[in-house]
């Protein structure tokens, strides 16, 4: 398996060297593929770098807990994510075809003229995102450890140095070509794996109602973890979210046109619907077999357990290809920012500068992933405590810039502020969450600080400049 996952890896290089060919090595094309991208292309790409660790790995384990009000939530609330991508994708994707934007934090700088502004939205994505990449990396070190026996931190520095190359080398245009190969890879995977494993427990009926005689709890919304307030916070904090990480906002740039756009918003949702269903129906089944997994490692434990080999490989091939789509694409949306908003190009030019930026960047993951594999962290967790929920708070922002001309520059800088002091000090436990998620608090405040700042700004400004 081994020599699988080598050829593998040789094949992405393969493509991210004609991607190099075909593509233009100047900004735009290095950096948002000459926004070409088509909608099956467009869709593959923004489908791979939305399913992450939390897919293969986070989400078996969450419903293995919590059972099928883990899919009521996960599914309907990211289904619903297009809502965002249309209100904010569709204005992002013309203003950046009209202006020239690359990254996120530029659009709303200027937007706001305000480099100050753009500045602390870099920062908070940089912050954010980083270890979330770091995630990835040590979820295909699990990966690479159960099909090889090597040691999980060795498997994610091989993964993180070929990420490095492939996208260093060909650029945005490289991390979409792959990620319709992995998307396709992931999408089938997670399908067999499904379609095997219900095989071999005697068809998705009969593992259901095996599962339901002994643990009929895992068929109800999880008790007093799901309330209502929780299940609206994780619809709510999915569609605010996502379209905050710079990966995601990145994409919206490359669309050819709107119909790329408006064909990935129809396709999302179902997608979603269908393939979240069968990570949860694994996690569920795995409860009720009274199977015992290391954390993170359900959905590995089911396939091996229950599948012929070649399946087990493929579904291990189709998680490790979820984890790099990903985080090639936080690895380079990252580098980006680095080089466009703070401007550090002019030696080197932007794009020789990119590729300085990314192997930075791939070190200090490594550096980081080596730090996780000796915490007690779990994947879906971690996520949600950290990188959603400090994220969120910038899209009342992005919203203002975009949408409303009376928000202010000052009052956007410092409803961030108030937003993420909230999320570091509910980390801590030192603020009460109010029974819902802390991403949504913050996201409220974020909002009402922003809203009422902005009204009051240009009074405090005739105040001082009279003063």
């Amino acid at each position: 398996m081994l020599v699988l996952v080598i050829v593998y890896l040789i094949v992405l290089l393969i493509l991210s060297l004609l991607a190099e060919k075909m593509g233009k090595r100047d900004s735009e094309g290095y950096f948002l593929a000459g926004r070409s991208f088509g909608p099956i292309l467009l869709f593959f790409t923004m489908a791979a770098t939305n399913f992450s660790a939390f897919f293969f790995l986070g989400f078996a384990d969450a419903a293995y807990t919590y059972g099928f009000g883990e899919y009521g939530v996960m599914a309907l609330g990211t289904a619903l994510m297009p809502i965002m991508f249309y209100v904010i994708g569709r204005k992002a994707w013309k203003l950046g075809k009209e202006k020239g934007y690359t990254t996120a934090p530029e659009l709303v700088g200027k937007e706001m003229k305000s480099r100050g502004l753009r500045i602390l939205v870099m920062s908070v994505m940089i912050v954010f995102t980083l270890p979330y990449l770091a995630v990835q990396a040590v979820g295909a070190g699990y990966i690479i450890s159960a099909l090889s026996g090597t040691d999980a931190f060795i498997g994610a520095v091989i993964v993180s140095i070929v990420i490095g190359l492939y996208v260093s080398m060909g650029g945005m245009r490289a991390s979409g070509w792959t990620d319709v190969l992995q998307g396709v890879l992931m999408f089938s995977a997670m399908l067999i794996a499904g379609i095997f494993i219900a095989g071999a427990l005697g068809g998705f009926s009969a593992a259901g109602e095996s599962t339901y005689r002994s643990n009929p709890e895992l068929f109800t919304r999880a008790g007093s973890f799901f309330t209502p307030s929780i299940w609206l916070s994780f619809m709510v904090l999915w569609i605010f979210a996502d379209p905050m990480f710079p990966q995601m906002f990145s994409r919206f740039y490359t669309a050819k046109s709107e119909k790329s756009l408006k064909w990935t918003m129809t396709l999302y949702p179902f997608l979603i619907a269908f393939l979240f269903l069968i990570p949860v129906l694994i996690g569920v089944w795995a409860k009720g077999l009274g199977i015992s997994a290391p954390k993170n490692q359900v959905m590995i434990v089911m396939v091996q357990n229950y599948t012929p080999p070649w399946v087990f490989y493929l579904v291990m091939l189709g998680a490790l290809s979820a984890l790099m789509s990903t985080a090639d694409s936080q690895l380079f949306a990252v580098s980006t920012m680095f080089v466009r908003d703070l401007n550090i190009g002019k030696r080197f030019g932007e794009v020789g500068t990119s590729v300085l930026v990314t192997w930075a960047i791939v070190a200090g993951t490594i550096a980081y992933s080596a730090y996780f594999f000796g915490s007690k962290a779990d994947i879906m967790g971690f996520l949600v405590k950290n990188a959603f929920s400090g994220l969120v708070v910038l899209a009342p922002v992005f919203l203002g810039a975009l949408y409303w001309k009376g928000t202010g520059r000052l009052s956007a800088i410092a409803s961030i502020l108030i937003g993420e002091s909230y999320v570091v000090l509910a980390g801590m436990k030192k603020v009460p969450n109010l029974g819902v998620l802390d991403g949504i608090v913050a996201l409220v405040i974020t909002a009402v600080s922003l809203i009422l700042l902005s009204l009051a700004e240009p009074r405090l400004t005739d105040v001082f400049e009279k003063s």
